[in-house]
Order: C-alpha cells, then sequence, then structure tokens
C-alpha cells in the first residue's frame, strides 16, 4: 500500500513538473529591448519593430539570438576571408615593387641608428 501511494505521489509530481515546464515556456515573459526587437525583424518573426510586442517567449527570444549569432560568425568569416585575400594581393604588388620586410627593417635599423648616433654626436 505505501508503495503504491508513493509510486502515485512520484508519477503526480512528474507530472506537475512537466506541465509547470511547458506552461513556463509558453508564457511570453521576456521583454525584449530595441536591439532584440531589431533581431526579431531580421529573422523574419516580425514585418516591424511596431509589430513586435511588449512580452515574447524566452524559446523565441533564444532562437533568434542563435540565428542573429550564426549571421554575426558568417560575416566575420566573410570578413577573414576578404581581409587575407587584400593582403594577398598588397604583399603580391611589394613584391613586383621589390619591397620586402628585411628591406623595411634594415632601412628603419639604419633610420634609427643615424637618429641616435646625431643626437649623441650633438649632446657632446
Amino acid at each position: 500500500m505505501l508503495n503504491k501511494s508513493t509510486q502515485l505521489m512520484g508519477t503526480l509530481w512528474r507530472r506537475s513538473l512537466v506541465t509547470s515546464q511547458v506552461l513556463r515556456q509558453a508564457i511570453k515573459n521576456h521583454q525584449p529591448n530595441n536591439l532584440e526587437k531589431r533581431f526579431l525583424v531580421w529573422c523574419g518573426k516580425y514585418k516591424t519593430e511596431a509589430d513586435v510586442p511588449s512580452f515574447v517567449s524566452q524559446d523565441e527570444m533564444e532562437r533568434c539570438r542563435n540565428k542573429m549569432r550564426i549571421r554575426l560568425a558568417n560575416v566575420m568569416i566573410g570578413l577573414t576571408i576578404v581581409g587575407c585575400a587584400i593582403s594577398v594581393y598588397s604583399g603580391k604588388q611589394a613584391a613586383k615593387r621589390g619591397d620586402s620586410v628585411t628591406k623595411q627593417n634594415l632601412e628603419w635599423h639604419k633610420q634609427f641608428n643615424e637618429a641616435v648616433a646625431d643626437s649623441t654626436a650633438t649632446s657632446k
């Protein structure tokens, strides 16, 4: 008898827990700020920022944030590829002109040593 009542209590507890979780997720309890409203529009959930309600569900907002995170990562990947292509092109153009990092380094050291020599000569 005690075992059956324990099982019944466990079943009721699990049901109430699942029901409360479902209700908690269904309740629109997140108040989006202006940036999050823009995210919701950019994700296609709403037509304009004026259409976004005062409260949205946490699940909906999380999905929208994840989409925006993925889009931002893709944009950053694209910009990185463009930056690499520009640096490769720039390096090839410098090689055609005969410039190199070694030449630039030697030039800088030569100017630096001359400046140090001039400053020591004027201070004596």
